[in-house]
């Protein structure tokens, strides 16, 4: 997969990241308790929360709809590419405009004006850092805020690299090479293939890389054309000197160049390699697919575990102990000379669902082995042993919450989790519970059996019912109004005695139904499928996607929230329903609040949002 694959996973209609706030002409800007300053700046040691800058280990990103990344840190949006100035001064950008600076203490986000992705960063020094990005997109950092530069061209820009301030280079789409030369950029054209890297060892020995094995060589005066000997992508380039250059690309693919050729070296991976960088001759890091990451030590080629299988995009230090590579989902990696972390995430486990019992409790469950509790303090993981994927999550109160999953239940008492037995073999995708002693479960067992389960505080049962397809979500409004919703448009209703089917009009799978009462009941499902409940019938309501949506929940009739695939956020005013700025293209699974300005999502690779008071 290339660079420009990767930018086509940033889909959607989503309003550009916002800072946290900023005021120009405040001279008191940038203090402690004070409004941050253009661009979102504050004094060393703070950062911008709320428009005010405020002691944190990090700043958060946030939705113009005021959805902010609280995991991974400082957000979950892919990271193409990282530039290091220094042990302070660490850049990373990626989708949506994503922009992360890291100043030694802690990742903090910095707005850029811009919600094209950002594709690679580099910099001549600490006040002068260049990043480039879809349709033409340049954006300079001066040292105090970023600011659109003009192109010049609409095509896809993949890389950026400069032998000083006045002499830059970015390269992209179809052969695209722009020159900075202090004042404006101007375009040299090469018709050759697309590229996606460049670097050089000075201004008259310039190397780019790029599609089919394509490397061009400028020397000061002119673009020629390189050998490579290979037919692979080749994604980036870096070198330690004139005679002494790497490239890597699709298939595992290394080659070097002596000063006079081009030769390929035994990577020892498979993997399609992406980033490329290294601090001299005997230490050089590649990066790529699935986490691969392979080290140079001068004679060969070894492979280095990462921890993590997201892919990673780029990868740049300050020296043998200081290291970062960047990629999928906000993975933010650090080499400290003996092995790679992840000082950003909790956890980049896929989350399925999230519930509390309050603000200051609130639970996280996911796939594999993820129960993540948190709210008005830092999100942590809550031990439990044993525990499969987790698909759901619900509790009557802060000792009593159940977790079920493939094939699984989980019970909290408020200490730990316990394993619950089950009467069935099923996998549990839905539980809802109106008290200790109420408590519903709904899933699949081998053969595509609908299996509902019920807890009556000492044992669970198999009540009976009529379906025929698999169960997919559950709610009540009390313990004698209880809805089950399943697969091909399947909905069931609990009087209290016995479960009975409601026609639900539509044919969609159904994965999710939720309420505010037995007369304002919704559900959501595949295609964007979304039905409300008036306490006679279920009627569609149109949603305005097709993207399916797994999670519902709402602070009352006129605050409901519904997500989905691609990020996707819907609101109910009362009225209708309204794309809501997510920030992301992540998946999101679940969603859940304490009221109408305390609302969480979860989705894929350890997502967590949180919108609260603007």
């Amino acid at each position: 997969m290339t660079r420009e694959v990767l930018a086509a996973f940033a889909v959607g209609v989503l309003a550009p990241l916002t800072g946290c706030g900023s005021s120009a002409g405040n001279s008191n800007c940038g203090a402690a308790g004070q409004v941050c300053c253009t661009g979102s700046i504050c004094n060393s040691g703070l950062t911008c929360g709320s428009g005010t800058c405020e002691a944190a280990t990090s700043s958060s990103i946030c939705s113009a709809d005021n959805w902010c990344w609280q995991n991974p840190l400082p957000a979950g949006n892919y990271l193409n590419s990282v530039w290091e100035g220094g042990a302070s001064d660490v850049w990373a950008v990626g989708a949506f405009g994503t922009i992360v600076h890291w100043n030694g203490s802690f990742w903090a986000s910095l707005t850029s004006g811009t919600q094209k992705n950002l594709n690679s960063v580099w910099g001549s020094r600490t006040s002068d850092v260049w990043a480039v990005g879809d349709s033409g997109t340049i954006v300079h950092w001066n040292g105090s805020a970023w600011t659109s530069s003009t192109s010049g061209t609409a095509n896809f820009l993949a890389g950026v690299w400069g032998a000083g301030a006045s002499d830059i280079w970015a390269v992209g789409k179809s052969g695209t090479i722009l020159h900075w030369n202090g004042s404006s950029w101007s375009s040299a054209t090469t018709g050759t293939n697309h590229l996606y890297g460049v670097w050089g060892s000075g201004a008259s020995d310039v190397w780019a890389v790029g599609a089919a094995g394509t490397i061009l060589h400028w020397d000061g005066g002119a673009w020629s054309s390189s050998k490579s000997g290979t037919a692979n992508d080749l994604s980036g380039v870096w070198g330690s000197g004139a005679s002494d250059v790497w490239a890597v690309g699709g298939a595992g693919t290394i080659l070097h160049w002596n000063g006079s050729v081009w030769s390929s070296s035994t990577s020892g991976a498979t993997s399609d390699l992406y980033g490329v960088w290294g601090i001299g001759p005997s230490g050089v890091w590649a990066v790529g697919v699935s986490g691969t990451a392979v080290h140079w030590d001068g004679g060969t080629w070894s492979s280095s575990t990462s921890g993590t299988t997201n892919n990673l995009y780029g990868v740049q230090g300050s020296g043998v102990n200081d290291v970062w590579a960047a990629g999928d989902f906000g993975t933010v990696l650090h080499w400290n000379g003996s092995g790679w972390s992840d000082p950003t995430s909790v956890t980049t486990s896929s989350l399925s669902a999230v519930w509390g019992s309050g603000p200051n409790d609130v639970w996280a469950v996911g796939d594999p082995l993820a129960i993540l509790h948190g709210g008005g303090a830092a999100w942590s993981i809550s031990v439990s042993e044993g525990m499969a994927a987790l698909l759901d999550v619900w509790g009557s109160g802060p000792s009593d919450v159940w977790a079920v999953g493939e094939p699984f239940l989980a019970h909290w008492d408020g200490g730990s989790w316990s394993a619950s037995g089950s009467p069935v073999t099923a996998v549990l995708l839905g539980v809802w519970a109106s008290g200790v002693s109420d408590v519903w479960a709904v899933g699949f067992a081998p053969g595509d059996t609908p299996v509902i389960l019920h807890w009556d505080g000492g044992t669970w049962s198999t009540p009976a019912s009529s379906a025929t397809n698999d169960l997919y979500g559950v709610w009540g409004s009390g313990a004698s109004d209880v809805w089950a919703v399943g697969a091909a448009g399947t909905i069931l209703h609990w009087n209290g005695t016995a479960w009975s089917s409601s026609t639900s009009g539509t044919t969609s799978d159904l994965y999710r139904v939720w309420g505010i009462g037995p007369s304002g009941v919704w559900a959501v499902g595949a295609a964007g499928t979304i039905l409300h409940f008036d306490g006679g019938n279920w009627s569609n309501s149109p949603s305005g996607t097709v993207n399916n949506l797994y999670g519902v929940w709402g602070s009352g009739v006129s605050d409901v929230w519904a997500v989905g695939d691609s990020g996707t956020i819907l609101h109910w005013d009362g009225g209708a329903w309204t794309n809501s700025a997510s920030g992301t293209a992540n998946s999101l699974y679940g969603v859940w609040g304490s009221g109408a300005s305390d609302v969480w999502a979860v989705g894929v690779s350890g997502t967590i949002l949180h919108r609260g008071s603007r």
